[in-house]
């Protein structure tokens, strides 16, 4: 009879090591509410490194390829206390709360949110800039598309999170108060996070169009090359003083066209059933983020 092999034995240890050099922060969307800056202000801090690319969708999308797969995307910042990485797709998967506690019970996790009806037409925005569709109107696009609402109910997945991880471990941040204020926003991000917060850099003052496409994408994706390999490289400061500068801006905004000039904005239907279609989860969310109100239209109508 042959002897049949040894079963593999399971080390621990390395367990523990993919664990160490992968991220101690995630971001987990939601989608269109400000991941990019968080992500960009952690890139500037000099104790932080972020994954390449931005969204590894690694505990949504891309499970089966392994944490050493999810881990290779995290080695170039092995030695950074804080490695960071932010995939809007994990907010509203509800397999992703236990996976991620499953690689790591400690990960800490910033969630972002937005007044969910202009959340729903940036989605929109987002799709019509993919190509996935053309510059249809709202509704065209809604029906073609329900994760623009699915994503919108905040009180339902970030419930799921905060059950999963507790709430020490969840920051949660409104796009709106970020936009109003980006440098005390990115020190919330790094006192969570464990950096040290007096950090300031340029990039925190950088205005970023989240509604824009190139007029000429080969320009756009030769800049954005250029850029990428500057911040590799440890300049990411320098970047933003150099993107801020006369020539450079001019040549930006020259190449940017602002898809709210292309797309049609919502109509008064349109905003009235989604006020009606986010109103009941709307009514939870404050006692989730132990507020009283929020600065958003939608919970105005709400409230009203």
């Amino acid at each position: 009879m042959t002897d049949m092999p040894a079963a593999p034995q399971h080390d621990h240890q390395t367990d523990a090591n993919l664990s160490r050099v992968g991220p101690t922060i995630v971001g987990i969307g939601a989608q269109k509410c400000a991941s990019t800056f968080i992500h960009a202000a952690l890139g500037a801090h000099p104790d932080a490194a972020v994954s390449d690319p931005k969204e590894l969708d690694f505990f949504s999308a891309y499970f089966d390829r392994g944490y050493q797969w999810y881990c290779s995307h995290f080695a170039h910042g092995a030695d950074k206390p804080v490695r960071f990485e932010a995939s809007p797709s994990y907010f509203y998967d509800p397999r992703c709360p236990d996976r991620l506690n499953a690689f790591d019970p400690t990960i800490k996790v910033v969630c972002l949110l937005r007044d969910p009806v202009a959340r729903a037409y940036s989605n929109h925005l987002h799709e019509v800039i993919k190509g996935h569709i053309p510059p249809l109107p709202f509704h065209e696009g809604l029906a073609n598309n329900p994760a623009y609402l699915e994503q919108g109910l905040y009180s339902r997945h970030l419930g799921r999170w905060l059950a999963a991880l507790g709430r020490d471990r969840v920051l949660v941040m409104l796009a709106e108060e970020i936009s109003a204020d980006p440098v005390t926003a990115a020190q919330r991000v790094y006192r969570f996070a464990g950096l040290d917060d007096s950090h300031v850099s340029p990039v925190l003052h950088e205005r970023r169009n989240e509604s824009d496409r190139a007029r000429l994408p080969t320009l756009r994706r030769a800049l954005r090359a250029g850029g990428d390999q500057l911040r590799k490289a440890g300049f990411e400061d320098g970047l933003a003083r150099l993107k801020s500068t006369s020539p450079v801006s001019a040549l930006l905004r020259a190449n940017s066209q602002n898809m709210r000039d292309v797309v049609p904005p919502l109509g008064d239907d349109d905003i009235a059933r989604l006020h009606a279609y986010f109103a009941d989860d709307l009514r939870q969310l404050p006692a989730l983020l132990g507020r009283d109100s929020l600065p958003w239209e939608s919970w105005r109508a709400v409230e009203h």
